[in-house]
């Protein structure tokens, strides 16, 4: 498939002017309009052997430029715009291709119109507008032309003399000869536009023919398509009749017995597993049941024994509480003591009492230091006890 369309796409490509520049159509459209403007414009200025009124030339000169702007939308232009940008023509008409690709049995195509894509290429070449009113616009044009032509140079017919009367009508018909030139270049205009138009269109038909021929393998057509979903629709139908030959058969009966009776069997030994499976189940559960009460009742004791504990800790802290407060009022006992022993000891020392020796003052001194470590020794147990 891919081949092929690599094959068409090659041919289309050779289709592409060798160095052409469409330029050279353009002004080939243009050669007979300018030939016959510049053809006026001499007898204008008196080159040529004929009369040409300034306002007719200057009408001429107008439907002239219409010709010029009107040259870029011929059909032959077209025809040959197509043909020397047909590589850019090949890559859309690609990329075309592969985006509406459908795939109907064992062949994938386009579904997508050539027709429709051939429209919408050709109004970027051209202005359909301008090209529908080119045929008709020219002769218009040189129509109106003459008539104001014939308006301009109409004499008012005011003159009371017979030679005077016979000025204005020479007049008049001089104008009016003049005026027709207008119509005359508008006529043949419309006929180079018809000739260029038709001849364009013919080339651009014939090439697009050509492209369709070397394409036509890449779009589904609608016979095609229809084909191919009724080969479809047989071969899925001849498979449905397989199915129902294996289904009314003795041997697939037989198969699905035994498939049945298997399925059965399995489904009693899972029936019975699931049994087994929830009467241990019953078993452990109950079991934890047991383990789980057997726990209850080692708390219950856990929390007797803990209450039991809490209420000898409170003892010990009211018991350490009245010793401390015992000790505490020894100690002040204590302090009391030692203060008056002391202050005894200084009376006694003193030079207003000679009675005691050097020995004896040693011998309390050494006594108040036993003391004062006791007290230390007991300020330190009470610390403890805190």
């Amino acid at each position: 498939m891919q081949a092929h369309m690599s094959e068409a796409f090659q041919n289309i490509s050779m289709m592409e002017n060798e160095k052409k520049h469409c330029f050279f159509t353009y002004l080939k459209i243009i050669t007979l309009p300018t030939g016959v403007f510049l053809y006026f414009l001499l007898g204008y200025l008196g080159v040529a052997h004929f009369k040409v009124g300034p306002h007719s030339i200057i009408l001429i000169g107008m439907v002239y430029l219409v010709a010029l702007l009107f040259a870029r939308h011929n059909a032959e232009f077209g025809a040959c715009y197509f043909k020397r940008y047909s590589k850019e023509f090949t890559i859309e008409l690609n990329e075309y291709i592969r985006k509406n690709m459908m795939r109907i049995g064992e062949h994938t195509k386009s579904n997508a119109s050539f027709e429709d894509f051939i429209n919408q290429y050709s109004k970027r070449i051209r202005n359909d507008n301008y090209a529908s009113v080119g045929a008709a616009i020219f002769p218009t044009m040189g129509i109106l032309g003459t008539f104001l032509s014939i308006a301009i140079t109409l004499p008012d017919f005011s003159s009371q003399t017979a030679s005077a009367l016979e000025q204005d009508i020479s007049l008049l018909l001089s104008g009016v000869g003049t005026a027709f030139y207008v119509s005359i270049y508008g006529i043949l205009l419309s006929l180079w536009w018809i000739f260029f138009e038709k001849r364009g269109l013919s080339h651009f038909d014939r090439d697009i023919e050509a492209i369709k021929e070397e394409t036509a393998i890449s779009f589904w057509t609608k016979e095609e398509i229809e084909q191919a979903y009724l080969k479809e629709n047989l071969q899925h139908f001849e498979k449905i009749g397989g199915m129902f030959e294996r289904l009314s058969s003795n041997d697939f009966f037989e198969r699905l017995g035994k498939s049945i009776e298997e399925k059965f069997g399995l489904f009693d030994e899972m029936l019975k597993l699931e049994a087994q499976a929830v009467k241990k189940g019953a078993e452990h559960l109950k079991e934890g049941m047991e383990a789980l009460s057997r726990s209850q009742e080692k708390q219950r004791d856990l929390g007797n024994i803990h209450a039991g504990i809490l209420t000898l800790l409170q003892d010990f802290t009211e018991t350490t509480k009245a010793l401390h407060v015992s000790i505490s009022q020894e100690q002040k006992e204590l302090l009391a003591s030692n203060k008056e022993l002391v202050e005894s000891l200084q009376e006694r020392v003193a030079p207003t009492e000679p009675s005691l020796n050097d020995e004896e003052v040693v011998s309390l001194k050494e006594s108040l230091k036993k003391i004062d470590a006791e007290t230390e020794h007991i300020i330190q147990q009470m610390d403890a006890l805190k």
